[in-house]
């Protein structure tokens, strides 16, 4: 089953039925996931090495591949000694969404919690050798879930580490999710380009900002508005800040600093104050992809994981 260890290897699932939290079912919920790297076990069998992936909210289960700086050899999640498991999202094109289905507009309305149930049942379905996980690993979007893990299932992993992303919507993360219900495709251009660090954006100049919206709408319509509406819908009902002190496991907080939207002051550092016992590094960015600057923390990341 998990023959290449460095080959994302991509593959579907169906629940039977799907229960939401609010009593809503779908029946032969489709379920995208790949996994990478190489599970160690134990005397009985378990796997003791998976780190399950949260994707962010324009990503899928590939986009665990876009942490090559951490995941290549020699690296602090090198896959010889990790195996990954990602999922792409309940909600999210790919697995079962509202663009997918034949209910649009009806889609069961979703919660934190659905996501997590969503994940861990594929878990419990596809990898039941896994009883509990080494860590999760959530970005941006994914970062909500991977706190909501921890708050839940407390002692179902030793770690998680949140990078670039929050414990509640508020600010302009409120007003992105509830305006985009009203002009969808206009404000999604906006919350793409508010990805970019501020510094990049002042010295783009106008015509390079047109460009960059001219590309982002043929991007778009790759998403269906059904999805992004539901999508939004759920990000406007997320609020864990009253359940941080129920996290057990240890817990690596990774600000970015630099961007618009998850901005350390309001949405890394209270959630490193209210866990006790995590850890809070800054990742320092001038250019708009965070991501390639993760070789400035590998050691951090590192000095983490191995404490653990």
């Amino acid at each position: 089953m998990y023959n290449n260890k460095n080959f994302l290897r991509n593959e579907q699932h169906f629940f039977d039925d799907f229960e939401f939290v609010n009593g809503q079912v779908l029946e032969n919920a489709r379920v995208s996931y790949g996994f990478i790297g190489t599970p160690k076990y134990d005397e009985d069998g378990n796997i003791t090495n998976a780190i399950l992936f949260c994707h962010n909210f324009q990503g899928d289960y590939s986009t665990i591949t876009d942490f090559g700086p951490l995941t290549g050899e020699n690296k602090v999640f090198n896959k010889d000694d990790y195996f990954f498991i990602s999922i792409t999202s309940l909600g999210f094109h790919g697995s079962v969404c509202p663009s997918e289905s034949e209910l649009k507009r009806d889609f069961p309305g979703y919660s934190i919690d659905d996501l997590v149930n969503f994940q861990r049942r594929l878990l419990r379905e596809k990898f039941p050798n896994i009883k509990k996980l080494k860590g999760i690993f959530g970005y941006s979007l994914g970062g909500y879930i991977a706190l909501s893990w921890a708050i839940n299932f407390p002692d179902e992993m030793d770690f998680i580490i949140h990078m670039k992303s929050s414990y509640k919507v508020q600010g302009y993360k409120y007003v992105y999710a509830k305006l985009s219900n009203e002009i969808i495709i206009l404000v999604s251009q906006i919350h793409y380009l508010m990805n970019f660090s501020s510094n990049h954006i002042c010295k783009m100049s106008n015509d390079d900002i047109d460009f960059s919206i001219e590309n982002l709408m043929e991007e778009i319509l790759f998403y269906d508005i059904f999805d992004i509406k539901a999508c939004n819908d759920f990000i406007l009902t997320v609020n864990l800040e009253e359940d941080l002190d129920k996290i057990k496991c240890k817990t690596l907080i990774i600000g970015v600093n630099n961007t618009n939207y998850y901005v350390p002051e309001y949405d890394s550092i209270p959630i490193h104050e209210a866990i006790k016992h995590s850890e809070y590094i800054l990742l320092d960015v001038d250019k708009p992809n965070d991501l390639d600057y993760l070789n400035k923390i590998e050691v951090d990341i590192k000095r983490f994981v191995d404490s653990v």
